[in-house]
């Protein structure tokens, strides 16, 4: 019993050590260094590698020169390596990961400029020689919240430099006093305060012109979109205007006539609409315009698209569909029309309003206006045997 016990034991490790071997294995097929599927994340991690230039381009060669120089001892750069190293890394896991997506700010500015100011901080204290290059490192990590931050920001990022900073001052008349001479260290520490504060109001106003930058494009792409939309689109019924409407006609009339398939066109004109405009005016012909529209629109397939062809015409274009099936749609639009649109005559009365539909299917090598004709043809020979009907042109 003991033997079977143990026997599942190192069956269930194994299969979880499989699932394990194969969610890693399927990790590593997909891993890609910028995720691929989320251009907002992307761009963080891009610029991210662009704040890689200070950490580890710039420090990391500093330090080694300090090294080699002798301003600075083995122990101290390998520390300065490592806590670099990992606060790279840990960085980019989060970003990779998407955990920074869950924080106020997912680019992380803040975080980043503080914590490359204490790696200045680290170097400056080991390297107090070097401080007039680290001070310029300084406005440098400052400079990365242009991409982000606004002048509330900034300023807070500076204090925080000009506090790290202090502590710097500080531990060194502690530990290492024969280095420095507080006095003017305070001169220097105001003097760096008046730099980063300007900085901080430079960068503020900068971000704030690329956020209404941003904002302005933002605007005008959405006008843009608009207008393209107004454009193609007629006001009334919100189907396609005559003019696109044809060019997506001569677009699937191409791609019949390149892969075989068949299309079928519906013309439908609303019966005797001049009497209703001329009777009950041209707002009441409007709102029947605009409720037909909404029963094409509930009808149509998501492959179809209709558009206004004229007055009271509209062209339907049946993709994938043949005079047979194409007539089955008519006569189920033909009834809903007949069965939902009223004209409110005053007095309890009610008058139905119906339509006259002329099918023609597209036969090959045909040319598509001569298709439409024969649509049309077909919807006035509806009109002519009584309205309200379909007719096939054959």
């Amino acid at each position: 019993m003991e033997h079977k016990r143990t026997s599942w034991n190192i069956n269930g490790i194994t299969r979880k050590l499989s699932n394990l071997g194969f969610n890693l294995a399927s990790f590593a097929e997909d891993f890609s260094i910028i995720p691929k599927g989320d251009p907002k994340q992307a761009l963080r991690i891009r610029r991210f590698f662009i704040s890689l230039f200070v950490y580890i381009l710039l420090n990391m060669p500093l330090s080694y020169l300090a090294y080699a120089g002798g301003f600075m001892q083995f122990k101290p750069l390998l520390w300065g390596w490592i806590f670099t190293t990992v606060f790279v890394v840990t960085l980019y896991v989060i970003f990779r990961t998407g955990l920074n997506k869950r924080m106020k700010d997912p680019s992380l500015t803040s975080a980043q400029i503080c914590l490359a100011s204490l790696v200045v901080m680290y170097a400056m204290f080991f390297v107090y020689e070097a401080k007039g290059i680290l001070f310029a490192v300084y406005v440098l990590i400052l400079l990365f919240g242009i991409f982000r931050l606004d002048t509330r920001q900034f300023l807070n990022v500076s204090a925080f430099i000009l506090l790290t900073y202090g502590i710097d001052m500080y531990l060194l008349h502690v530990y290492r006093p024969q280095v420095i001479d507080i006095r003017f260290e305070i001169i220097q520490w105001f003097g760096l305060g008046v730099v980063l504060a300007s900085v901080s109001f430079i960068g503020g106003n900068i971000s704030a012109l690329r956020r209404d930058l941003a904002n302005s494009r933002k605007k005008l792409q959405a006008s843009l979109e608009k207008i393209q939309e107004m454009a193609i689109h007629d006001d009334l019924t919100g189907f396609y205007n005559r003019g696109h409407l044809m060019e997506l006609v001569e677009t699937e009339n191409n791609r019949s006539n390149r892969t075989g398939s068949v299309f079928s066109v519906a013309m439908l004109d609303l019966d005797k609409f001049k009497d209703v405009n001329d009777t009950f005016g041209h707002q009441t012909g409007d709102e029947i315009l605009i409720t037909f529209s909404n029963i094409v629109r509930n009808v149509l397939r998501k492959t179809d698209f209709c558009g206004r062809y004229g007055g009271e015409e509209f062209l339907i274009v049946l993709t994938q569909t043949d005079r047979h099936d194409a007539k089955i749609f008519a006569e189920r639009l033909r009834a809903c029309v007949e069965e939902c649109l009223f004209i409110d005559m005053g007095q309890g009365r009610k008058s139905k309003v119906t339509v006259s539909i002329g099918l023609a299917e597209h036969l090959k090598n045909e040319g598509i206006d001569r298709t439409i004709s024969r649509a049309d043809e077909a919807m006035y020979k509806a009109k002519k045997n009584g309205r309200n009907r379909v007719e096939v042109s054959e």
